[in-house]
């Protein structure tokens, strides 16, 4: 009776996956009436200097990243391990570890096209000096930490609702948890397409690389966010 109490008192992973999930729907819904400045775009392309508010908008970077990891560890201790299953937690750690990176390297506000001296906030907190010519190694950081991201969960999405397929439990979120996987991979995809021909920007408002990552994290969270749910309730009906 006592381990039975210590065990369901401690704090399931997916109790932060979900915790952390909302986190972020709730800051970045209070931040448009915070700042009128503010959106999800400027966010995600790393200009915390917007507003009063930089380490709020540094937090949405760690709620995904921590929410992610937590739920990496959920699934690894309630799915049966697999190659394709343990790849997919691989790549949803990596994502995590991207989005942790993109909230402590912000990306600088475009402006001069000349080498000059910037301020930049780490982690929305700490103003440190540094060389802009015209980006900054940090905003190259948070780029990258975005777009591997993006990728990394993608892949995660697309290797474990394949493998609910075959779990009985996770059976019935299987193809809504496939479809947006699918979107996911479609998005990162045509994400390299505009990289690889730019001139791709100028023919839709849609097709720009910014918006596209966007959409990509937006999608991938309603998908963290049902797998999650489905966790809890598979959690608690093996306790």
């Amino acid at each position: 009776m006592r381990a039975r109490t210590t065990h369901s008192s401690k704090i399931q992973p997916v109790t932060v996956a979900l915790i952390a999930f909302a986190y972020f729907v709730i800051v970045v819904l209070a931040l448009y009436f915070l700042n009128p400045a503010y959106s999800l775009l400027n966010s995600f392309a790393g200009n915390y200097d917007l507003s009063p508010y930089e380490f709020l908008t540094a937090t949405t970077f760690f709620s995904l990243g921590l929410g992610s990891f937590a739920l990496a560890v959920g699934l690894y201790q309630h799915l049966l391990h697999s190659v394709r299953s343990l790849v997919g937690l691989i790549f949803l750690s990596a994502c995590g570890v991207g989005m942790l990176t993109a909230g402590v390297f912000p990306a600088n506000e475009g402006g001069s096209t000349v080498p000059h001296v910037t301020t930049t906030l780490i982690a929305g907190m700490f103003p440190v000096q540094v060389i802009a010519v015209p980006e900054t190694t940090f905003s190259f950081i948070h780029i990258l930490a975005i777009i591997g991201s993006l990728f990394s969960l993608s892949l995660a999405a697309l290797l474990l609702s394949w493998r609910f397929r075959q779990h009985e439990k996770w059976h019935p979120i299987y193809k809504p948890a496939l479809i947006l996987a699918v979107v996911m991979i479609a998005v990162s995809i045509l994400f390299c397409s505009v990289l690889l021909h730019p001139a791709l920007v100028g023919y839709s408002g849609l097709i720009n690389p910014i918006i596209l990552v966007v959409i990509g994290i937006v999608v991938g969270l309603f998908w963290l966010s049902l797998i999650a749910g489905r966790l809890h309730l598979v959690g608690d009906h093996t306790q």
